[in-house]
């Protein structure tokens, strides 16, 4: 596969969740899986559908908010990809259960694709920065561990470290 295929399958988020099952084997000839979102050995079509559905949304008011995804970079071949993509949702009043209406963010994440002879997705996983969601829900504020300084509370300076 290639970067436009990476595009296609970005673009198949906006038109619809049939649109981007299409792309998985089909059946149960896939495994998805985000670990961020704790979705694991997910192998139906109708699963699949249920949880890409969300991010078809195209009603402005209704709180699911319209999903913008950009591709930023693939690298792969005909049976393997990595595509590094970022994601904003527009009128999101919640992501996660968590309050994120009138919080706009941005966030990136990878997504590795193994493709079948048929050029179709058959094992997804997908990791992403779900920090950014946190810290703009409120929930979380931005750190940063300095070098030397005592990681949870140890330090590790007497660890060999």
């Amino acid at each position: 596969m290639h970067y436009n295929f990476g595009i296609q399958w970005l673009k198949a988020f906006r038109e619809s969740a049939d649109a981007v099952c299409r792309l998985y084997g089909p059946g149960d000839d896939f495994l998805f899986e985000d670990p961020m979102l704790d979705q694991h050995q997910v192998r139906t079509q109708a699963e699949l559908h249920r949880l890409f559905a969300p991010y078809a949304n195209k009603d402005r008011s209704n709180g699911i908010g319209v999903h913008n995804f950009r591709i930023r970079s693939y690298i792969g071949n005909r049976r393997f990809g990595l595509l590094r993509w970022e994601w904003s949702p527009e009128d999101a009043a919640v992501f996660l259960g968590l309050d994120v209406k009138n919080k706009p963010f941005t966030t990136m994440g990878h997504t590795f694709h193994v493709y079948g002879e048929d050029g179709l997705i058959r094992r997804e996983s997908s990791w992403w920065d779900a920090a950014k969601v946190l810290r703009a829900s409120g929930i979380a504020k931005p750190s940063k561990i300095l070098t030397g300084a005592p990681l949870f509370g140890i330090d590790l300076k007497g660890a060999g470290m």
